[in-house]
């Protein structure tokens, strides 16, 4: 368990590697797509379907302003962190932005299914497992970590240290209707979305900082955080010393719900019909996950920090074929840990936390017959410290009912890419689909990383249609 912790923190403050979306932007404007109902709850696909189990929908990812080329560096041969002595403070520094920060994600679904009934509505449902998390690093702090001691004395804000997740199974019912009965061209939807948090981590710097001098470093301490969950707690007294117990302490025979959440999404198409050259044009509004997490009490444990404590540094750590993995990440390890110098509160800092909203806005223009189309997708997602907006421009093809391919630029992310999807929907038989919102061409010698910022995901599904209303 030791190691395994290890090697996931390592990976969070080195090498961020994973994230997902519930569906791919690139399908919002593709009409035959069972994703594009994920991203307004207005859309409707254009049949029954039923999703294979597990793999119906499955997505990873990563979004963030900084890449593996910022902490690691190929040299004669050998691939060194930005740690080692052969990586020069000038070279680490110079593209490093103030605040390093990447956004967490991952949701596949476990089960899900849709039907049309009578009167123009469509029902859905699904079921899955979510990660979301965030984690964001200070400038000053990976500067403090590579400079080492200095003659004189200097000050490292901490403030912008933060760290967040939650890992939760969750079910959700929705309805689509058409409304051109009373507003021609009008179709509305919404869902409703039960979550069982299984666990939540939270843990801020706050206003913490360090003082380096000539003979010694010095943390003053202003941490807090939380752990909700009814499996696992962390025990602070074992950082640090000659302490064998472990910093997690799990409880695999104790799985449970660590409290309960909701969620809303509501969503709106209006396509254009007032017999002029922009008829079929359509407008679309969505606003997901409108709701909250709430836990358990006797689930929360809450953790702060005060005072000073004394830091030794990390330094001349590289990943060369000879090097000892496991002694540099628990080097990392116990360094973070004692950083944040954490002891158990009696009051948690909450006990509940918001989902994260997403807002979507929409408009396309159809041409050729509807076999082509032209959309300009705007997308905000409010994160734990900040909102992150997207514009996305997309070509559209629909060569035939049961075939579509989108391809699509994105532009206000911290890293402007080229997405695309393929999609393959019959009104009856196997639907097959695999895309990218930010797909990258270059990678890093010797690993297959991005050169550049690591902003990207892929994501694929099987699912059954099995016929219905929709022509």
């Amino acid at each position: 368990m030791r190691k395994r912790y290890i090697t996931i923190l390592a990976a969070l403050m080195l090498l961020p590697l994973m994230a997902g979306a519930q569906a791919l932007k690139g399908s919002y404007f593709l009409d035959g797509s069972l994703q594009r109902n994920r991203l307004n709850p207005a859309f409707a696909p254009r049949a029954n379907y039923f999703g294979l189990p597990v793999i119906s929908n499955v997505g990873l990812g990563v979004y963030g302003n900084v890449g593996p080329a910022d902490f690691l560096y190929p040299k004669n041969g050998e691939l060194y962190t930005f740690l080692n002595q052969n990586v020069s403070l000038a070279e680490f520094s110079k593209n490093l932005p103030n605040r390093p920060l990447v956004d967490i994600e991952y949701d596949t679904d476990i089960l899900n299914f849709g039907f049309f009934t009578k009167g123009g509505g469509f029902w859905n449902f699904d079921m899955g497992v979510r990660l979301d998390g965030q984690i964001g690093l200070p400038r000053d702090l990976l500067i403090f970590m590579k400079q080492g001691m200095a003659a004189d004395e200097q000050v490292y804000s901490l403030k912008g240290f933060d760290m967040y997740q939650t890992s939760s199974v969750y079910a959700s019912i929705g309805h689509s209707r058409d409304l051109s009965d009373l507003v021609e061209g009008l179709r509305v939807g919404g869902k409703f979305r039960a979550f069982i948090p299984l666990e939540h981590i939270g843990l801020t710097m706050g206003d913490s900082y360090i003082t380096m001098s000539q003979d010694k470093w010095m943390v003053n301490s202003a941490a807090s955080g939380v752990i909700a969950s009814s499996f696992f707690s962390v025990n602070p007294e074992s950082v640090g010393g000659d302490s064998e117990s472990e910093f997690i302490e799990a409880d695999m025979e104790n799985i449970g719900p660590a409290g309960f959440g909701f969620s809303f999404d509501l969503g709106a198409e209006y396509k254009l019909n007032v017999g002029s050259v922009v008829d079929g044009m359509t407008f679309s509004l969505s606003v997901l996950d409108l709701g909250g997490y709430f836990f358990n009490n006797k689930n929360v444990m809450g953790l702060e920090s005060g005072g000073t404590a004394v830091y030794e540094g990390i330094k001349d750590i590289g990943f060369s074929e000879d090097m000892d993995m496991s002694e540099s990440t628990e080097a990392i390890q116990d360094e973070f840990l004692s950083l944040a110098n954490l002891k158990e509160a009696k009051n948690p800092m909450y006990t509940s936390t918001g989902t994260r909203t997403r807002i979507y806005a929409g408009v396309e223009y159809p041409f050729l017959s509807d076999k082509m189309s032209l959309g300009l997708l705007y997308s905000g997602k409010f994160g734990y410290s900040k909102m992150i907006n997207d514009l996305t421009v997309s070509y559209n093809l629909n060569p035939c009912k049961w075939f579509n391919l989108g391809l699509n630029w994105s532009f206000l992310n911290a890293y402007k890419t080229m997405g695309w999807i393929m999609e393959f929907s019959p009104k009856a038989g196997v639907d097959f689909f695999i895309g990218s919102d930010y797909t990258f061409f270059e990678v890093m010698p010797d690993v297959f990383l991005p050169v550049d910022k690591m902003w990207m995901n892929v994501r694929f599904g099987l699912s059954f249609m099995i016929g219905g209303k929709k022509n």
